[in-house]
């Protein structure tokens, strides 16, 4: 029997909706991953080609998503099952795939809060100013970073406990107009700095000289595939079980354009914010993850102390916000899916998920230095981001052309209003989309293991 939603575990509307949607995808992925992806692939190069992926792709995905969940109005599991059983596998690989992101994605919210404490706390938290070492010191500490990262996920399980609209619809309209116009002070900041023009023309000037130097135009193609899935959270079942909370009256088309716009403005942003700053202060832009733990610390230690410290604690308490946002809206793939298959009351599937993420997130923290083991976080990344989240796009694709089929989806979407891309959307997630991530997904594959 079909599992029925009381309406309290709904959006409350349109608005509601829109700024839950825009959190989940708004995240870590933006403010951290993607300024060291960009300046390690090139600059402008890779600008140009996420830009095009976010829109004939990432569009299609995500509205597809969306679809599926509203129809379903169900969990992301029963929401693929509902027109053939055996589809279900998708539903449950995008559990898996929220779930292994989010123990790693609340080690960096951790890692967020420590440094967000530092600034506030007056910024003088790096002795020696070896921002390097002080970073490394203190993420291979086997009880500090796990104690951060637990008070992250407290502060997600509260967010939870108080459901769909009073915690996760409430946090998000409050969060998402305070991130981006934080986000745009740190941007002004950094273009005012001396030297930030250099770091201007790297993110903006295509320069085809960086194209062989960043692994080819395969190598930024694929890279830009899989920055553009972890920035709108495809392929995560986020879009699937935030699709569901949505009234027949909101319109996907709008709301999926607004998220896609809104969630590239801010990586825009983020990049103006970091990469200039990070030329302007002599460091390298190809730092990788540790750009904001350890770059740019020295970017705003090079600015007057009471500035730098401002900046540092604004910057942080940004990323955290935005770190929060995102793994709420991974944890909630999951409660969902226990509350609804298994019948359990949400607080204690927010427990179960909460607690069993937090279990993995300590041996992604000891990973980093604390004992000798392999980089759990890199391996997780990578395993998500290389494999996963392009399979179940694949899949997801092949799902709504073929087993749904299009002219069922489409709809879907016309509920709310007219779908005029209607037939472009339709050719494109049937054949242009699954083909084009599936060569690159193989491409991927390929150059992992050789």
């Amino acid at each position: 029997m079909k599992h029925v939603r009381s309406a309290k575990n709904n959006w409350s509307g349109r608005f509601g909706f829109l700024m839950a949607a825009v959190g989940s995808a708004v995240g870590i992925g933006n403010i951290w991953r993607f300024p060291y992806v960009a300046g390690q692939q090139g600059g402008a190069v890779f600008l140009i080609v996420y830009v095009a992926m976010i829109v004939f792709i990432g569009f299609s995905a995500m509205i597809a998503e969306f679809a599926i969940g509203r129809n379903a109005a169900s969990n992301v599991i029963d929401a693929f099952s509902s027109q053939k059983k055996a589809w279900g596998i998708v539903g449950i690989l995008s559990c898996i795939v929220s779930f292994i992101i989010v123990s790693y994605y609340s080690v960096i919210g951790g890692w967020v809060i420590r440094y967000a404490v530092g600034y506030i706390a007056g910024g003088n938290f790096v002795a020696d100013a070896d921002y390097s070492i002080a970073f490394s010191s203190f993420v291979s500490n086997p009880y500090l970073p796990i104690i951060f990262t637990f008070v992250f996920m407290a502060l997600c399980f509260l967010i939870l406990m108080f459901g769909v609209q009073k915690g996760i619809e409430r946090v998000n309209k409050i969060l998402m107009p305070m991130l981006f116009i934080m986000l745009v002070f740190v941007m002004i900041v950094s273009l005012t700095m001396d030297g930030a023009k250099q770091g201007v023309e790297f993110f903006i000037v295509p320069d085809i000289n960086r194209i062989e130097a960043s692994g080819g135009i395969v190598g930024i193609l694929l890279a830009a595939l899989g920055q553009s899935f972890y920035s709108l959270s495809i392929g995560i079942g986020i879009g699937t079980t935030y699709g569901s909370y949505a009234r027949k009256d909101v319109s996907l088309t709008q709301n999926t354009a607004i998220i896609c716009i809104s969630d590239t403005l801010v990586a825009v942003v983020a990049g103006f914010a970091i990469l200039p700053a990070v030329f302007a202060a002599g460091q390298e832009p190809t730092a990788g993850a540790g750009l904001i733990f350890v770059t740019l610390p020295a970017v705003f230690a090079s600015l007057p102390h009471v500035l730098g410290m401002i900046v540092g604690a604004v910057f942080f308490l940004l990323v955290f916000f935005a770190a929060l946002t995102s793994a709420i809206a991974l944890i909630e793939v999951n409660v969902a899916v226990l509350s609804e298959k298994l019948k359990l009351n949400r607080k204690l599937a927010v427990a179960i998920v909460v607690l069993a993420a937090f279990f993995l997130a300590i041996f992604v923290s000891l990973s980093q230095g604390a004992v000798e083991m392999f980089d759990l976080l890199n391996i997780l990344d990578v395993f998500s981001n290389t494999f996963m989240l392009p399979l179940i796009g694949i899949l997801t694709c092949i799902y709504v052309g073929f087993v749904w089929k299009t002219q069922n989806a489409v709809k879907e979407i016309s509920l709310s209003g007219p779908f005029k891309l209607a037939k472009i959307w339709a050719f494109n997630i049937k054949f242009i989309c699954p083909v084009f991530i599936g060569a690159l997904f193989v491409y991927g594959i390929v150059s992992l293991f050789i």
